[in-house]
């Protein structure tokens, strides 16, 4: 089931499954797709969660620099391919919020607004 608050994109790309697979697992090449921060300006701290080689693929993302909100949880982000019957690849992207449990004892307090 997916979840309520996941943004999701799905498209057909002329490009073989194992092309894009490595469009979004080669770090030079993910940092084209995604493009370099230039110093201080947002950019965004991926970490791999899970990998299926030509098949799916999901990072952590977290934003970071300037412009980056502060205290904004970390979201998921999944992509999906499959090959299509012309030779091209069905992408599916699926980027989702990462609830962070609070525990019930925690010593967090929250500020009332004035």
């Amino acid at each position: 089931m997916t979840d309520p608050d996941a943004l999701v994109f799905e498209c057909a790309l002329d490009a073989p499954p194992e092309k894009v697979w490595r469009a979004l697992s080669i770090p030079e090449y993910l940092d084209r797709w995604l493009g370099k921060a230039e110093a201080g300006a947002e950019r965004v701290d991926l970490a791999v969660v899970t990998s299926e080689e030509n098949k799916s693929l999901t990072y952590r993302w977290r934003e970071s620099g300037q412009g980056a909100i502060v205290g904004a949880e970390d979201s998921l982000v999944t992509f999906e391919i499959s090959p299509t019957s012309d030779g091209g690849t069905w992408f599916r992207l699926t980027h989702a919020p990462q609830a962070l449990p609070v525990a019930a004892n925690s010593n967090v307090m929250m500020a009332l607004a004035a």
